[in-house]
């Protein structure tokens, strides 16, 4: 059998770190990553079922930032979910909803520090068995909530902030968690035999 042959496939997202070590134009190869992470994220938060009872919709967002995270780490998570936040505030059609100042900014402002949280535990190789990165993707995950209520209290009663914003989304964030973690740890192993 040939080199080729045997040889895993890579998912474009995995290969973005190793392009861009590779790269001659490094701020180029860094600019397109960036590109891609926004491009990602934003084309999942057009994934959105609105629900009748709360501002709050079911978006594919999260699953953007968790991946992102797992599979790029920190530095460069973080940067995509600036930029991320930077354009949907321009008024790019990257968000779920057209923004404005309310029920769901913590939400976003969560995704920034779950970002932040899941890249770190991904540089410290929480991708190297499913339990972790999974676990890392639900710790960001309890960043973005926790945000996510804080902000949306000051829009619903209290009485309804549980069911406006946190137990609709916690059985599609358990399998978006999940199937991060699963791409994160293929990934991993995938680019250490290449």
């Amino acid at each position: 059998m040939s080199k080729t042959a045997t040889r895993p496939n890579i998912d474009a997202m995995t290969l973005v770190p190793f392009f861009v070590s590779k790269a001659k134009n490094r701020l180029a190869a860094e600019v397109a990553a960036l590109f891609l992470g926004v491009t990602l994220i934003g084309l999942l938060a057009q994934v959105a079922i609105p629900l009748p009872w709360t501002p709050v919709p079911i978006t594919g967002q999260t699953f953007g930032v968790a991946l992102t995270a797992l599979l790029w780490g920190r530095k460069r998570a973080v940067a995509v979910m600036i930029a991320y936040l930077a354009a949907g505030v321009a008024g790019l059609p990257v968000f779920a909803t057209t923004f404005s100042f309310g029920a769901t900014n913590g939400y976003l402002m969560g995704m920034f520090f779950s970002a932040l949280l899941v890249g770190e535990l991904a540089d410290r190789g929480f991708t190297r068995t499913w339990g972790q990165a999974f676990l890392a993707a639900a710790l960001g995950s309890v960043l973005t909530f926790t945000f996510g209520l804080i902000v949306l209290s000051f829009f619903v009663p209290r009485e309804m902030l549980f069911t406006a914003g946190l137990l609709p989304f916690l059985p599609g964030d358990f399998i978006k968690n999940s199937l991060a973690a699963w791409l994160a740890t293929r990934s991993s192993r995938l680019t250490t035999e290449v």
